[in-house]
């Protein structure tokens, strides 16, 4: 994909695309941002006043009562994940700076944890 300076879709390939690099490093750089690419939503061509243009595809994924109760255990696992492993790591202890964004984190995600027990709680009763 290509965006032009506002940051909007101007080109894309027609044809689907491959990780590729010349060593194992640009190899794996490519699939770090093969990677990020899963956290935007998909796009689909769409025919819009005579022009092809690229659109979010449509959410088609239901949620049901299971999904809030998922969410709230898996911001949970993952806020243990990033106490435990990086909250607790060495360099993060010492270092100022790391500490303070390490604080932030946490606390960020502490309240997606609770906002999601808060939704999944809303659903049970």
């Amino acid at each position: 994909m290509y965006y032009d300076d506002a940051g909007r879709i101007e080109l894309w390939t027609a044809d689907a695309v491959e990780p590729s690099g010349e060593s194992l490093g640009e190899l794996r750089e490519d699939c770090l941002y093969f990677l990020q690419a899963f956290r935007q939503p998909v796009l689909v061509e769409r025919e819009i006043d005579g022009k092809t243009t690229l659109r979010p595809e449509e959410e088609t994924v239901e949620t049901n009562p299971g999904h809030y109760f998922e969410l709230m255990d898996r911001a949970f696992v993952a806020l243990n994940h990033v106490q435990e492993h990086i909250g607790n790591h060495p360099v993060t202890r010492r270092d100022p700076e790391l500490g303070r964004l390490y604080k932030e984190i946490s606390e960020r995600m502490a309240e997606f944890y609770m906002r999601a027990g808060h939704l999944w709680n809303e659903r049970e009763e």
